[in-house]
């Protein structure tokens, strides 16, 4: 045994926290349409709640429909529709009418509407269309309309606190297989409760109210040439006038108690509001060198309004910003 514990031969490397996963631990009914036990059926029946989730292999037909419902002692269900090739595959009569039901919402994973996946494949193995089908509803645009930016299951079960393991080896394995595996039976049984769980949190979640910046604004004398996102009030001391250049270029003269600028404005709205003494104010302006002088544009990304109230300085034309003369010192 070498120094520190560790053989010669042994390999380095870091260590890692393993991560803990979580699960559907309660009963798991695995039925075909005709076999499911009439207890669940019983519990199935009364429900005006499901978790729905479908899984199929490759792009064939639909071959499982997961469900579960709130129930004290919830029990998922997997029906495995799938028959022989000859046989059309066919809903449980209690799911199909539940299916039908718009007053049964049915919660499921991903987005739902028209061209999505499942209800793309509900068409494709039960020829029945989307409209067929009112009450259900998609966790994505759920999440989507209360502002999450990731709306996959997996993240929105994070944001509420529970970790999921989407296993690829297990969603692009052979659901029509003659008996399915421990593994598909507790990811079926996983994303079929948790995407329950999920619409449950979501119906109820309130997004955190929006925290407003108010946005920083700085005198005139701090602008220079590398100057982006000014937001400044400023006082006209000479009206728009057109100015040699691109078709509709237009410039004026603002500034407030610490120096003026020369405005590079472009469109009408902007060149209209600089009138001689009007007030205004300034937001998200950026600086361009013109012959090397400073000019601050005024365009399509920046707002330029006049005030509710005149300011009450008066314009420091001694310091004109766009007077001062630069040059580029090249590394």
């Amino acid at each position: 045994m070498g120094k520190g514990g560790n053989d010669k031969g042994e390999s380095r490397g870091e260590w890692t926290e393993v991560k803990k996963y979580d699960h559907f631990t309660g009963d798991v009914k695995v039925c075909t349409p005709s076999s499911i036990p009439s207890e669940v059926e019983a519990v199935m029946k009364e429900a005006v709640v499901l978790g729905i989730d479908f899984e199929w292999k490759g792009k064939g037909p639909i071959a499982l429909v997961s469900a579960v419902t709130q129930a004290e002692t919830p029990s998922v269900l997997l029906v495995r529709v799938h028959t022989t090739e000859d046989e059309p595959r066919k809903l449980p009569d209690f799911l199909e009418n539940h299916f039908r039901s718009k007053d049964v919402t049915k919660a499921i994973g991903g987005f739902w509407g028209p061209g999505r996946n499942d209800p793309r494949k509900l068409e494709e193995t039960f020829g029945l269309k989307s409209e067929d089908f009112p009450g259900f509803v998609g966790l994505a645009n759920m999440a989507k309309d209360k502002g999450f930016s990731k709306t996959r299951l997996v993240d929105i079960a994070e944001h509420f606190g529970w970790t999921l393991q989407k296993d690829r080896e297990q969603t692009t394995s052979d659901w029509e297989a003659g008996e399915l595996s421990e593994a598909q039976i507790q990811y079926a049984a996983d994303d079929v409760w948790f995407t329950l769980q999920c619409y449950l949190k979501l119906k109820d979640y309130t997004p955190p109210p929006v925290e407003l910046t108010l946005p920083k604004f700085i005198k005139v004398k701090d602008i220079d040439p590398d100057s982006k996102g000014v937001n400044v009030m400023l006082k006209c001391t000479r009206a728009t006038e057109s100015v040699e250049g691109p078709a509709g270029l237009k410039e004026a003269v603002c500034g407030d108690e610490t120096g003026c600028v020369t405005l590079s404005l472009r469109g009408e709205a902007a060149a209209a509001v600089c009138t001689l003494g009007s007030s205004l104010r300034l937001q998200n302006a950026h600086s361009k060198m013109v012959k090397g002088h400073v000019r601050l544009v005024v365009d399509k990304w920046a707002v330029i309004k006049t005030t509710s109230e005149q300011h009450e300085f008066e314009v420091n034309e001694k310091n004109d910003i766009s007077a001062t003369e630069y040059e580029l010192v090249q590394d």
